[in-house]
């Protein structure tokens, strides 16, 4: 599933390419990804110029002259501009933007495009938290250090912060030297301070090089991300972890396949 780090090179490719052109076309191949309706978003948005593109965790928001489309790619979903392959069954919308195809794909169907209300701070996601990335310390470690679950399955509350998921969790805290089932309750403020730092540095690190690519996120322009080389923990369980050569470990923690150094994070 795409994260904060995956979306966020989307939007950024997005806002260079699309800023300021007219959705001239639009070819709706599969109408139950659209939500209130295809014939809705259809006439809201087609011939309308899109001024703006903004992401909140895991979603981006297209701001056309007097319409919102919010997009999330949720499992599999993938946006691509200009493929020159022909569009195959997974291939469910496509926008034409002055010219620049964009492609909606998506192997699962989980993804949807809703209309919305606003640009910026949407109604249909006032239940999530603040995006990760914009999140300030006092009120994430708050309401972190009130949870009596696992550190991992807080990490993976969007109402907490908007963003992280499996990967990014178990990245960060092993960079913070946490273990997954640790309670936040339980933590130091100097605890949760550093894994704070670090879930930002893991997912700034991230964007820098693309996002993180298994199986099927692809890039604005179709690559795969390039984040993969630098994962520490995430689904290298059997190899050795890269700062004690211990043997990386994999358990579930709230039905999630969860990564850690059992040396390094005790």
């Amino acid at each position: 599933m795409p994260e904060l780090p995956e979306v966020e090179n989307i939007v950024l490719a997005m806002r260079e390419k699309l800023i300021g052109k007219k959705l001239s076309q639009l070819n709706i191949r599969r109408a139950d990804i659209f939500e209130p309706s295809s014939g809705a978003v259809r006439k809201a948005i087609l011939g309308k110029k899109l001024n703006s593109i903004h992401r909140h965790g895991k979603y981006m928001i297209l701001g056309f002259d007097d319409a919102n489309l919010m997009i999330h790619l949720r499992m599999t979903g993938q946006l691509i501009l200009n493929s020159a392959d022909t569009p195959d069954k997974h291939t469910h919308a496509l926008f034409d933007f002055d010219g620049n195809e964009v492609r909606y794909r998506d192997i699962r169907r989980f993804g949807r495009l809703t209309l919305v209300d606003h640009p910026e701070n949407p109604g249909a996601i006032k239940h999530i938290g603040p995006d990760m990335l914009k999140a300030g310390f006092a009120d994430w470690s708050e309401k972190m250090s009130r949870r009596r679950i696992p550190a991992k399955a807080a990490l993976l509350d969007q109402k907490i912060a908007a963003g992280i998921g499996n990967i990014y969790a178990d990245e960060a805290l092993f960079l913070a030297k946490i273990h997954p089932l640790s309670k936040p309750c339980e933590l130091t403020e100097d605890q949760l301070r550093e894994l704070f730092k670090r879930i930002k540095q893991v997912l700034r690190l991230a964007i820098k090089h693309g996002g993180t690519t298994f199986m099927d996120f692809r890039d604005f322009s179709g690559k795969p991300g390039n984040f993969r080389r630098k994962l520490r923990v995430f689904q290298r369980d059997g190899e050795p972890c890269r700062d004690c050569n211990s043997t990386l470990e994999k358990i579930k923690v709230g039905g999630r396949s969860t990564h850690f150094c059992s040396q390094c994070q005790k």
